[in-house]
């Protein structure tokens, strides 16, 4: 079978629970039970993520079909959690909006069950929880940046004071020199000579 994401066609494997951990390429997450894969380049998507539209419609952009792009077509981070997109990504071109599959599937499906409720309100807490702690993270680190930028502002005034204050003493050191030596001429001239005749 052919994936849109991959040149080589793929074929359906199981991968027992023992087995050396391998990762979905499309979304990073290790891979149990049946997935597809490439045995030639060590390609591997699990069956959720090969079977993922290629074009969907989200409540979270509802403006815009957004299309499903893979690495290296991503730029920027996933609106929902904050993270790098490193994987199939939702991605609306025209309003720069990426959307992770993974959170695409966790935030925009209803669950069935009350059992399925529980567990994607916590992993929902838990992404929007990540979302928040990058937005800090990224607000630390430009504060940190301008206090490090303040800093080396600080230290050049100061590098520049002191070479003009070195330079002020330079001046005045040959302003003195060349002042000593006026003096010590002009005591040669007024000296009183005693003239002999012979």
């Amino acid at each position: 079978m052919k994936h849109f994401s991959h040149p080589h066609d793929m074929q359906v494997i199981e991968i027992p629970s023992q087995t050396k951990k391998r990762t979905c390429f499309a979304c990073k997450l290790p891979l149990i039970g049946s997935c597809y894969t490439c045995s030639r380049c060590k390609f591997y998507l699990h069956k959720f993520c090969f079977e993922l539209p290629q074009s969907a419609q989200f409540k979270s952009h509802p403006q815009h079909t957004l299309a499903l792009l893979y690495p290296p077509y991503i730029q920027g981070g996933c609106e929902a959690c904050g993270e790098s997109c490193n994987g199939f990504t939702y991605n609306c071109s025209l309003c720069n909006f990426n959307f992770h599959a993974n959170c695409a599937s966790l935030l925009e499906t209803e669950p069935e069950n009350d059992d399925e409720r529980y567990i994607t309100i916590f992993l929902r807490h838990k992404v929007s929880e990540q979302k928040s702690s990058k937005t800090e993270l990224g607000w630390m680190k430009a504060q940190n940046q301008q206090y490090e930028e303040e800093r080396a502002r600080i230290r050049r005034m100061e590098m520049e004071s002191d070479l003009q204050r070195r330079r002020q003493n330079m001046y005045n050191q040959q302003l003195k020199s060349m002042s000593d030596s006026i003096n010590s001429m002009g005591q040669i001239g007024t000296s009183n000579y005693t003239y002999r005749y012979y």
